[in-house]
């Protein structure tokens, strides 16, 4: 049986634009970070981190950088979901948190992100791994309310 409700086109309210915007443009910034470092481009290493910026990404191991990869791909994939109102998005920011939080914990503990990167960085990088785990804890309660199906 179909509800007058199930009828109306069920659009998206005003403050999951402004998560989702906001989602999709730090993740975008992400993505371009992630492409210049994949493409080796040094000057642009030099310009955002410094050089010990380029000692610490020529190194980066693989499984990190796919780590990473999974990371920009779910951040960029949650909020269009969310847009869309899928209840996919709940597991697409789930992925990208827990590989965010993956990286901070093996970067911080193993690798010297620190000292390597700076501070400013750091906290920044620290900052998006708290912003998609709220981003998570967000998706969670527009699925509970119904407004993810």
């Amino acid at each position: 049986m179909t509800t007058e409700r199930d009828k109306r086109a069920v659009r998206p309210p005003w403050h999951m634009w402004v998560v989702a915007v906001a989602t999709f443009a730090i993740y975008f910034g992400g993505a371009r970070d992630f492409l210049r470092i994949l493409a080796n481009d040094a000057d642009y290493m030099v310009r955002q981190f410094g050089e010990p910026g380029v000692n610490y990404f020529a190194d980066y191991p693989p499984v990190l950088r796919l780590i990473w990869a999974i990371n920009i791909v779910g951040g960029l994939v949650a909020p269009c979901l969310l847009l869309a109102l899928s209840r996919w998005a709940l597991a697409a920011a789930a992925v990208a948190a827990a590989a965010q939080v993956v990286l901070l914990i093996v970067t911080f503990g193993f690798r010297d992100r620190w000292d390597a990167l700076g501070a400013a960085t750091s906290w920044f990088d620290i900052g998006i791994g708290v912003a998609t785990v709220a981003l998570v804890g967000y998706c969670w309660v527009m699925r509970r309310r119904g407004t993810l199906r």
